[in-house]
């Protein structure tokens, strides 16, 4: 019997020689122009270990290093999960990686045998068992090496490329699970056991799937790396095209005739995309460059393509290569509904489809024979089969061709296989094919007209499905974007986004592609909008001199350019947010209110946002949400703000990264912005600098800002000297209503030095809130005082504070003063028991404006509230809301608020959640309800675990006053 490290070197030999092969059908020569550098995606959520829960720049790993070990000597199994869009290259990365592994160039020592397993070719199997999956990937090897593979399962590695989109949530239970190698299950159980680690656990996984079928994938997965596949840059897609396109003149040739159409730049990106157009583009006409100009869309792309191979089809006619081209439509349709990717050469001929020599080259461009099998075939990219089944349901309708009558769904169902909808690629071809520039295409290629009933359906019940609720809730905007963006009817577009009414993005990663798409749908809708976009990872986007594009002095064509040419370096900076910008900046779009989450502001970005200021007169809020906002980016943002046409009414940062000089040409906007009234830092720390040049802005007399709230922002080290600087805005401005300082500690002598602002007649802020700021008493007596000389604040929030009994007491002094205004004041959780309640009655009995009281989460005893009552029940009591939750109270005191309840009319809303009220207690209150003429509205109690008496006098209640709710 042989050594097992010789079975191992058999088998990567094996592995050597099978990827050293070349041929037509090769998507990436050798794979040698794959970037292995990987995205790592995770969901980031409030991060303790960076500031202000902000997460740093995108994190790259290179694919040879995704199975390192974790620790040295450390080999434990890992799953690791390549994500990506169709056509960027997955299984690709895949090949070279396996090709790299048998050479000895990346993990050396760590696995013995790489399992490989195409999903999409077995998917159409019957019940296969973990060890028929080993079987298949050596069956080229005749050896008898099944038993050496196993015998170490922590030195394998499974790879399972192209993992499905599962049409729902299985393998819940544990029998649907395999844990013996030898049993059969179908096909979607084995490799959900794989991925649960029922089989083989001590393996490591490399799984590839598409965006689509992650969803579905996560609730399965344990602790997976999670990387998403770059698509080319500008240098790799140069050095791409230049070793595909024989010739460096005309590689390079059509490499800036790309460049000439943003549209198609960008989707040329796609690894896919650009070994289409490498292979057809090997000669170049006049015909070629008009038609490149135009390709905008992906069914565009893929439309020339096709079109391309037919006009340079040798051996056979038009009509016939057509002929041909319509066998195929039906054939991955018919494969398409059954999960089918491998055909018969039998398959082919029942689709009209003759696999003979005056046929295969012309079939070779779409086509490949499925290696160690000659008579069968597969597509050359799952795309084509997926662009060929749109195909088809565009021509269905047309009888005159035979071999469109084997494929039986409607487009209906394939809308809704496996739950896909709107991101299927199919769905989205079949918006592009249905657009009228596309119809003579179509025609010419195919040799059949357009089905009119399938636009009108399609587009109707597009309508449908986004006005139903449920529909809405289950989809990514972002799909439906490349839907429309395929479609390209403006108007179209413009009419289905004003149905969305708000837009919310929050996916992990977001293409170049994913913008174009965004920008193209946003700036089209006519209805106000709010949208909130996830910017952490948007990909295709470099923020830097691109110094691997070198263009000439003036655009090369097929006559003058030279790869030896004297080029001079052009500087192109891009920004994350160029397209959406360029959306904002439509006069025509509508949206109203932006929140950018992750963003990093940068130069370019900054740049691209004060531009939309130029022109655009709708955007009144925009909000950074965890943003790193660079100086240079703010410079230029701010800059934009001082525009004449700015309109922007509110700005808002929550937990950002600013500096001090940032907030200084800020705060010199709030010296010329007359728009802009509502400004607002949550939880973004600023120095006490920062802080002193915003009151200076704050204080000028152009400034607008009539809402200031800086919650969690103050450093602890400077809060108190803080409060100075906002008094002093106090003694000037004019224009400030509401002052929000939760969450900051600036302490008892802090908020003395904010009232003696606050006490100035010149200040009018209305609301005050002042929660979580490490108050006590000591601070209460300037507070009552502010109470008492301002005519402007009703509103004071004062929740989680220990201003305790003394405090409320030397509140209730202020209160009890003619000139108190109050009508709102929240004491939730201050500490307070039943002693306080006598200060609160006799405040009530004085004071005519206080109509909102919240004492919620404090101890006030059934004693407390009882003396609270009597209060209640007084003439000048004038209070309308009580939030009495979570006060210790039981039925003790049921009596006294029944009393209230029978008496006070002017009472709207009651709160007793949250304490010990049995069946005798609420019923005495119900009756009290029913036989009286209160006016109450809302009564929220607590309904578990009553006696059915109860239940059924509740129900008198509700008969009795029909507004009221609970």
């Amino acid at each position: 019997m042989k050594d097992p490290a010789d079975y191992r070197e058999i088998y990567r030999r094996h592995l050597r020689e099978k990827y050293l092969k070349t041929g037509p059908d090769k998507c990436f020569h050798h794979c040698k122009h794959i970037d292995t550098r990987l995205l790592l995606v995770k969901e980031y959520g409030i991060s303790e270990k960076t500031s202000c829960g902000v997460p740093q720049q995108d994190c790259f790993m290179e694919m040879e290093h995704m199975f390192d070990p974790d620790e040295p000597g450390c080999n434990s199994s890992k799953t690791v999960v390549l994500q990506g869009c169709p056509g960027s290259g997955k299984t690709a990365m895949v090949h070279k990686f396996m090709f790299d592994w048998a050479a000895g160039m990346v993990t050396p020592g760590r696995f013995d045998y790489l399992i490989y397993v195409n999903c999409r070719e077995i998917g159409h199997n019957g019940p296969l068992s973990a060890i028929d999956l080993i079987g298949n990937t050596f069956q080229d090897i005749k050896e008898p090496i099944l038993d050496i593979i196993i015998e170490y399962p922590e030195k394998l590695l499974f790879i399972l490329d192209g993992f499905p989109e599962l049409p729902y949530i299985f393998c819940d239970h544990e029998e649907d699970l395999s844990d013996n190698p030898q049993e059969k299950k179908p096909v979607e159980s084995l490799l959900c056991s794989f991925v649960k680690k029922t089989l083989f656990p001590e393996s490591s996984l490399l799984i590839t799937a598409r965006l689509t079928a992650m969803k579905k994938l996560h609730s399965l997965l344990k602790q997976p790396i999670e990387a998403e596949i770059l698509w080319f840059r500008d240098a790799e897609k140069r050095a791409y095209f230049l070793s595909q396109i024989s010739g460096a003149n005309r590689a390079m040739s059509v490499f800036y005739d790309l460049r000439d159409n943003e549209h198609l730049d960008i989707i040329s990106s796609l690894p896919i995309v650009s070994w289409m157009l490498c292979r057809v583009l090997q000669s170049q006409d006049d015909e070629d460059k008009n038609l490149m100009k135009s390709l905008n869309t992906m069914t565009g792309v893929y439309l020339f393509y096709f079109a391309k191979c037919l006009r340079t089809l040798k051996g056979i006619s038009v009509w016939m290569g057509q002929s041909c081209l319509r066998g195929l439509c039906s054939l991955a349709a018919e494969g398409l509904q059954n999960r089918q990717v491998l055909f018969a050469v039998s398959d082919l001929q029942r689709h009209g489809v003759g696999i003979h020599e005056t046929t295969c080259d012309f079939l070779n461009h779409f086509l490949k024979k499925v290696e160690g099998d000659v008579n069968m075939y597969t597509f050359l990219h799952f795309s084509f089969q997926e662009f060929l089944t749109a195909v088809y349901y565009v021509l269905k309708n047309d009888n005159s061709c035979a071999a469109f009558n084997q494929a039986g769904k409607t487009w209906q169902e394939i809308f809704h296989q496996f739950g896909k909808g709107f991101s299927s690629p199919t769905i989205q071809f079949l918006f592009g094919l249905i657009h009228k520039g596309k119809e003579e295409v179509v025609k010419n290629v195919f040799g059949r007209q357009v089905s009119q009933e399938l636009e009108e359906a399609l587009l109707k019940w597009t309508e449908i499905e986004i006005k139903d609720k449920t529909s809405r809730l289950q989809m990514e905007p972002v799909d439906l974007f490349h839907c429309l963006y395929e479609l390209q009817d403006t108007e179209y577009a413009g009419k289905i986004v004003d149905h969305l009414q708000s837009l919310v993005l929050l996916q992990a990663t977001y293409t170049k592609m994913d913008t174009l798409a965004m920008s193209f749908c946003v700036k089209n809708c006519h209805s106000d909008l709010s949208m909130s976009l996830k910017c952490q990872h948007l990909l295709g986007f470099e923020e830097e001199i691109h110094m691997s594009v070198f263009m000439p002095s003036s655009m090369p064509t097929a006559s003058n350019v030279s790869f030896n040419h004297s080029f001079q370096l052009h500087n192109l900076y891009s920004s994350q947010l160029h397209f959406l910008c360029q959306a904002l900046r439509d006069p025509a779009c509508k949206i109203k209110d932006l929140k950018l989450i992750f963003c990093h502001l940068t130069d370019a970005c900054g740049r691209d946002l004060s531009s939309v200021f130029d022109t655009n007169q709708c955007l009144t809020e925009l909000e950074f949400v965890k943003n790193t906002l660079d100086d240079s980016g703010m410079k230029h943002f701010c800059h934009g703000l001082t525009h004449s046409h700015c309109t922007l009414q509110t700005l808002r940062l929550y937990r950002c990264l600013i500096s001090s000089d940032s907030c200084g040409v800020l705060a010199a906007v709030l010296t010329t912005n007359r728009c802009l009234t509502e400004l607002e830092f949550n939880e973004t720390k600023l120095e006490a600098s920062a802080l002193q040049m915003l009151c200076e802005g704050l204080k000028h007399p152009n400034c607008k800002v009539q809402k200031l709230k800086l919650c969690g922002s103050l450093l602890p080290e400077s809060s108190e000297i803080v409060c100075k600087y906002l008094a002093s805005v106090f003694i000037y401005n004019q224009h400030i209503t509401e002052l929000d300082l939760s969450e900051n500690p600036l302490g008892d002598q802090g908020v003395k030095y904010l009232c003696a602002g606050l006490r100035n007649y010149n200040c009018k802020v209305e609301k005050l809130e002042l929660s979580e700021c490490s108050l006590s008493a000591a601070c209460c007596e300037t507070l009552a005082q502010v109470l008492c000389f301002t005519h402007s604040l009703t509103k004071l929030l004062l929740i989680n504070n220990k201003i305790g009994d003394l405090g409320l007491k030397l509140l209730c002094e202020g209160l009890k003063q003619p000139d108190c205004q109050l009508k709102d004041l929240a004491l939730w959780t201050c500490h307070l028991t039943g002693a306080c309640c006598q200060d609160l009655c006799n405040a009530l009995y004085t004071n005519e404006h206080l109509t909102d009281l919240d004492l919620s989460d404090n101890a006030l005893g059934d004693e407390g509230i009882k003396v609270l009552c009597k209060g209640l029940e007084h003439p000048s009591c004038k209070l309308q809301t009580l939030w009495i939750a979570e006060c210790h109270l039981t039925d003790e005191c049921s009596g006294a608020l029944a009393s209230v309840l029978n008496r006070n009319e002017r009472l709207l809303l009651l709160d007793l959640s949250g304490n010990n009220f049995k069946d005798f207690g609420i019923q005495m209150m119900c009756d009290s309800l029913i036989h009286s003429r209160s006016n109450l509205k809302t009564f929220y109690i607590d309904t578990d675990n009553l006696c059915e008496a109860t239940m059924s006098k509740m129900e008198i209640l509700k008969i009795s006053k029909p507004g009221i709710t609970w």
